[in-house]
């Protein structure tokens, strides 16, 4: 019996929407190793009115169905924001999603496609969720083990389907991260002071009340360090308020650090609490229950897991080893804390950073998951 064809139907309604939003569940639910966003944040994401890339993007979320039933998910998308940056010729897929169907994925890649095709798109690029920033890239390597917060995973047969379709690896990235804590602490304490010492500049803690106040000066200072690395597009003032407030009930202020110059922001780090095996036992649901589990694990209990989430050392600073010093003695005074310390996550990191990726093997930093992001002519 032939099979059924499939439909490509675009989001379009709230109800295609939350049928868009709740598809990875069909064929991810029963992964051990799947965390289910949190779906009161993915329906503000993908709302057009509240979505923050909205702001300088358009983009077109697309549902496969057989039947009637839902068999797979795209996203494609555009970016002004990104064209004022780098070219006018590239598009964007994310949000892929697919039963183990060719017929499936070759029918949402080509929706994804025509849509970009049809804005004067050349090439597609992704997976991106929606931006540089956001959920990145298809986990290639590292199936086995949960991934850190704010990472994604998916299916091993998700790169045969992506490949199938003519796409092509255009960079990877790492996730790293430390769980063997064999080390010197007073060592790797000591060299952090070293560094600061040589440098003639403060490294202190701030609390996340500081850090809000002064996320003015975090954003520029965050932008300005990243720019050149791939696929770099500024933060909006609105997409950074929105990383913070996603962050706010997460930010320790034993966990942050800031290196100062006559009161003046020059290098910062922001590591949190990683609670992904936590979430993932909320099953996408943030109730106000499990808004108080998430705020007492984060800022009343020692942490299991910690990941760096961002990072940033003024241009004129990077020859001074700041985020050597940032990073030693975050981890160093982290481990003595908490002697049951699992892992120190820092993710995700370019390809092509490999002088910054060499620095954090230094420490026992290992890639443990790689991101790849395709790309294909149109």
């Amino acid at each position: 019996m032939p099979a059924l064809p499939v439909d490509i139907v675009p989001v379009r309604s709230a109800r295609e929407r939350e049928e868009f939003i709740r598809f990875p569940w069909q064929v991810q639910g029963a992964d051990p190793c799947w965390v289910a966003p949190l779906v009161v944040r993915q329906r503000e994401f993908l709302d057009p009115r509240r979505g923050p890339f909205f702001d300088f993007g358009e983009a077109q979320c697309f549902l496969a169905r057989r039947a009637g039933k839902p068999v797979g998910r795209i996203s494609a998308q555009v970016s002004r924001r990104y064209e004022e940056f780098h070219d006018a010729d590239t598009g964007f897929f994310g949000f892929f999603e697919c039963e183990r169907d060719p017929e499936v994925a070759a029918a949402l890649f080509r929706a994804a496609a025509d849509w970009a095709r049809a804005r004067g798109k050349h090439r597609l690029v992704g997976p991106m969720s929606f931006s540089i920033y956001d959920d990145i890239g298809l986990l290639v390597d590292g199936f086995d083990s949960l991934p850190a917060i704010l990472l994604t995973h998916n299916p091993p047969l998700y790169e045969e389907l992506v490949v199938e379709q003519g796409f092509r690896k255009a960079v990877d990235w790492y996730a790293l991260r430390i769980t063997s804590f064999d080390i010197d602490l007073g060592a790797m304490q000591a060299e952090a002071a070293d560094i600061m010492g040589r440098s003639g500049l403060e490294l202190r803690l701030p609390t996340p009340a500081e850090v809000i106040r002064r996320s003015g000066e975090i954003l520029r200072l965050f932008n300005e360090a990243w720019r050149g690395n791939w696929g770099h597009v500024p933060f909006t003032p609105g997409q950074f308020d929105a990383v913070l407030r996603d962050l706010k009930p997460l930010l320790r202020a034993d966990l942050m650090r800031i290196v100062l110059d006559d009161a003046r922001i020059v290098a910062f780090t922001i590591t949190i609490p990683d609670l992904n095996p936590l979430i993932r036992r909320f099953a996408g649901r943030l109730s106000w229950w499990n808004m108080l589990r998430l705020y007492r694990a984060a800022q009343r209990q020692p942490p299991e897991r910690i990941k760096t989430v961002l990072l940033g050392v003024d241009r004129a600073y990077r020859n001074r080893r700041l985020h050597d010093a940032m990073i030693l003695d975050t981890y160093a005074r982290t481990v003595r804390a908490q002697p049951d310390l699992e892992q120190c996550d820092c993710s995700l990191i370019c390809e092509q950073l490999r002088v910054f990726i060499r620095s954090l093997e230094r420490y026992g930093a290992r890639p443990y998951k790689t991101y790849r992001i395709y790309e294909k002519e149109i």
